[in-house]
């Protein structure tokens, strides 16, 4: 009977100790994405050792629970990479996320030693047809160049509007996808209701519409109406080499109208 209890209460240190033990492993880390208009549209994942942890949204923060020890870690923002960082997981770690720019974006490490400007800056490699499209100072790439043509839309855009950006179209698909997505930023910012896109892109299913490229203002606007938008924005990006045009409208889907048109080069 005592060898029994003996062992049995044996057993249960053991056990007490090994769960202490694994408890004890785990640390949580804090990661951060920093505030900043570049592709701010565009949601962040955080991998650790390879394996996507965390989605973060502009400005966002999470928490991850991983075991104590070396790991590796880096962001995913669209189509930009960082570098992998090397750290040791432990109590106090934080990251800090920052999109510079197009093609200078950020991790670091602080807090536990680490301290901001800890990991050095993961410039990457983007599509080489998006890296032409934003080269040139911020005034005269396709930042300066697409907030200029917002405002010549939006000076003519009633305020409070429902929006839809119907289509943007281009050469490549990841600067259609980015002037889309910088555009509805520019505009919830100030002040318009914008349509979200995936819901564009249910009523194309349901309607079996192809929206391979521009289509007429006819079915642009029975989109925008299907949406429940009062104005729908189409756009282009022509040209090629190091001249690029940036063509917008926006229509009334009430009249079918055109309310503003900008073009812009870059």
């Amino acid at each position: 009977m005592a060898k029994t209890l003996h062992a049995a209460t044996l057993a249960a240190l053991l056990f007490a100790g090994f769960t202490a033990g694994i408890f004890a492993q785990n640390a949580e880390i804090t990661v951060e994405r920093a505030d900043s208009k570049v592709y701010s549209g565009f949601k962040e994942r955080i991998y650790i050792d390879g394996k996507s942890r965390l989605t973060l949204a502009n400005g966002a923060s999470g928490k991850i629970t991983i075991p104590a020890g070396e790991h590796t870690i880096y962001a995913e923002l669209y189509t930009i990479t960082t570098d992998k960082l090397n750290f040791n997981a432990g109590s106090g770690i934080r990251f800090i996320v920052t999109p510079h720019s197009i093609d200078n974006f950020v991790i670091e490490q602080a807090g536990a030693g680490g301290g901001p400007g800890a990991a050095a800056s993961a410039a990457s490699a983007a599509g080489s047809a998006l890296q032409r499209a934003f080269d040139g100072p911020a005034d005269t790439g396709v930042e300066g160049t697409l907030l200029r043509a917002a405002n010549a839309l939006m000076a003519k855009i009633p305020p409070g509007s429902r929006v839809a950006i119907v289509y943007v179209t281009a050469r490549d698909s990841e600067v259609s996808e980015f002037i889309a997505g910088e555009l509805e930023f520019i505009m919830v910012e100030n002040g318009y209701m914008l349509i979200d896109r995936s819901e564009l892109d249910r009523i194309r299913k349901e309607q079996a519409l192809q929206m391979s490229g521009e289509v007429d203002d006819n079915l642009a606007v029975s989109i925008g109406k299907i949406a429940g938008a009062n104005v729908i924005i189409t756009g282009a990006v022509t040209g090629s080499g190091d001249l690029r045009r940036l063509r917008l409208r926006a229509l009334s889907t009430q009249s079918g109208q055109v309310l503003a048109a900008a073009s812009e080069k870059y």
